[in-house]
């Protein structure tokens, strides 16, 4: 197994029906179980430089939340052109996040043919990004590296994503407010994100796997840091106040029109998960663009702010998925301890939202695609084995 796969996972789960009810869901994960021992002893540059290339998803986010771990560590803060950057650099790989979903796994639901097309063009600008930005490729640096932003180089791919994310989504969607805007839409956009929004509609599938988990707040990244420094095992089952929650975007846009409507009539159901992940991602062209809008040259922070630091915080970042946070404790500049916690081990924790929206639920013939569809509304970050087994009660 090589690093990256052993640090990425897999997520298993098994699902128990007694006499045609679903009585326990059994979560498996080996997601996060090497990034400890893989950093550890490291100079803070070369661990710094080595987290993006662990993780083929969210990569980006994860660079952005190691970086800001060891400034919170060495009492680092960075220029605000700098956040800036990173902010553009995470809203662009959360664009390809969500495109991915759309023009491939969506249309697997559907039993459509997917769109790489479309997808291998928003990837080409997103990862064109970096090299408008830091021509030598330092953006994990402690403090920013030499940011040499290019405004006309980074026209072009700002134009594609825009008209890219239109394209994905459908024409009309930022008019949408309420629920029956959103059901003309799915009838007459003709894109697959209408379509599976028409389905799970017309399917009596609106408030599948609601489950009254709370979103996760905007919590500081000194809450992270308590958390990951204090309980090694709240990187596998994180809990706010004793309980799970749920994060990703739901959450984030949940105070728009259109999703306060669906919220209040299918709770944390598919077609308000589902919604959610559009009015984010069609949100997010203008928020490139607003980031975009403040850039700046700035100077490369000096080696020395990190290279000798000792200390220990967390620093957190978004991601399609929702919040990810890393803690790093430092001597003297080298790795003594690290640890992550991401989407995955909020949205599938043992007595989380996947598994508080099942239990309980009829095991008919459709249960299944249903927890296809809960599963690709929570979009799990690595590969996933489902197993179902039934059984007569006692």
């Amino acid at each position: 197994m090589n690093a990256r796969a052993g640090i990425e996972g897999t997520l298993s789960f098994q699902i128990l029906a007694i006499d045609a009810t679903v009585a326990d869901v059994r979560l498996k994960s080996s997601r996060g179980t090497g990034i400890d021992r893989m950093l550890a002893g490291r100079p803070v540059a070369e661990a710094l430089s080595l987290v993006p290339m662990l993780f083929s998803l969210c990569g980006t986010a994860q660079g952005v939340a190691a970086a800001r771990a060891c400034e919170a560590a060495a009492g680092i803060v960075p220029a605000g052109a700098q956040q800036a950057a990173r902010e553009l650099l995470v809203l662009g790989e959360m664009v390809a996040s969500h495109a991915w979903q759309l023009a491939i796994e969506w249309p697997r639901l559907l039993e459509e043919a997917p769109d790489p097309g479309i997808l291998l063009g928003i990837r080409r600008a997103v990862a064109a990004l970096p090299r408008t930005l830091y021509p030598a490729g330092d953006w994990t640096r402690p403090g920013g590296g030499a940011l040499k932003p290019d405004a006309s180089a980074l026209d072009g791919p700002l134009e594609h994503i825009a008209g890219a994310v239109e394209a994905l989504v459908g024409a009309g969607f930022a008019e949408i407010r309420d629920g029956d805007d959103l059901a003309r839409w799915s009838r007459r956009a003709g894109t697959t994100a209408a379509r599976l929004i028409g389905r799970v509609m017309a399917d009596d599938m609106a408030g599948f796997g609601r489950s009254g988990i709370a979103n996760l707040p905007d919590l500081p990244d000194r809450w992270f840091a308590d958390r990951l420094s204090g309980d090694p095992d709240f990187s596998m089952a994180p809990d706010i106040d004793g309980g799970p929650a749920e994060t990703g975007a739901l959450g984030r846009v949940s105070g728009t029109p259109l999703m306060a409507g669906l919220i209040r009539r299918f709770g944390n159901g598919l077609l308000p998960r589902f919604a959610a992940r559009l009015v984010d991602l069609a949100g997010l062209p203008s928020r490139m663009r607003d980031a975009a809008g403040r850039l700046e040259p700035a100077r490369p922070a000096p080696p020395e702010a990190a290279q000798g630091a000792s200390g220990s915080g967390a620093g957190s970042a978004e991601t399609a998925r929702g919040r990810l946070a890393h803690w790093i404790a430092l001597n003297r500049g080298v790795v003594t301890a690290y640890r992550s916690v991401a989407p995955n081990e909020w949205n599938f924790h043992p007595r989380g939202a996947f598994v508080r929206g099942v239990v309980g639920l009829p095991a008919d013939d459709g249960l299944r695609q249903r927890v296809d569809l809960l599963i690709a509304a929570l979009d799990p970050c690595v590969p996933c084995h489902v197993m179902m087994e039934e059984r007569a009660g006692a």
